[in-house]
């Protein structure tokens, strides 16, 4: 069994691109989903304590972390969450989404195509590893991965996994197009087509403000002028 979840498309992608390279086995559970703030999104932790129970059942479990550049020590979280049942842990390197800080941008085009190719590259030898069952940790931590997992994380889940920093500006058409491709259907329209968010289940995804046609949705101040990611690579 594989679990996938991905907010903008990135881990979906890289899902999709494994299907016939891993070997369909009902004893291998495998999770493919984005790094956020150096962690587990919330909607993966969610995931996991309601079915831990079954992922342990699996005779081998590996997870393949998507990250723009660097995922700290996110491995050692999902293992900690999974009662140190994760026998191989991969990261791969996708074109950059998170816009909601200062100096966080999409990656320039040149940028976003390399890191694609390098994935592409990589998929089969990662997915080899797999059917041998091997156990094994490829991750790219980065430059001060404790302090970035371990200080900075906590921050970023208190502070900033927070929806109410969302709106809509003048050039939202009403297509509803958030609302439909919200993952924990946490968006909606009223009857005068005002967009809103329920403060509820915001797993800071991004897909609401990535997937915008008009680039209407934003978060604050902070996603001015900043780019998207619609994603096209069918390569």
């Amino acid at each position: 069994m594989t679990y996938v979840f991905s907010g903008t498309g990135n881990s979906q992608w890289v899902a999709n691109r494994l299907q016939g390279l891993v070997d369909d086995d009902a004893k291998v559970y495998g999770m493919v989903f984005p790094v956020y703030a150096w962690g587990i999104p919330k909607i993966v932790e969610e995931y996991i304590q309601n079915h831990l129970q079954d992922i342990l059942k699996a005779d081998y479990v590996y997870a393949i972390m998507t990250c723009g550049d660097d995922i700290g020590h996110a491995d050692e979280v999902l293992s900690k969450q999974l009662e140190g049942r994760l026998d191989a842990v991969f990261s791969v390197h996708m074109p950059n989404t998170y816009v909601c800080l200062p100096g966080f941008d999409v990656d320039k085009a040149e940028v976003a195509e390399a890191k694609v190719k390098e994935t592409i590259q990589r998929l089969p030898t990662i997915a080899e590893s797999i059917n041998r069952r091997e156990r094994r940790t490829e991750v790219t931590r980065g430059k001060w991965a404790w302090l970035k997992t371990q200080v900075l994380r906590p921050l970023f889940n208190k502070f900033l996994i927070n929806d109410k920093y969302f709106y809509t500006n003048r050039y939202c058409s009403h297509c509803k197009r958030c609302v439909r491709g919200c993952p924990l259907n946490n968006i909606t329209m009223d009857e005068d087509g005002k967009v809103g968010w329920k403060h509820e289940h915001c797993t800071m995804c991004l897909r609401c403000y990535h997937r915008c046609p008009n680039n209407a949705v934003q978060f604050g101040k902070f996603t001015k002028k900043k780019g998207q990611k619609i994603h096209d690579f069918d390569r």
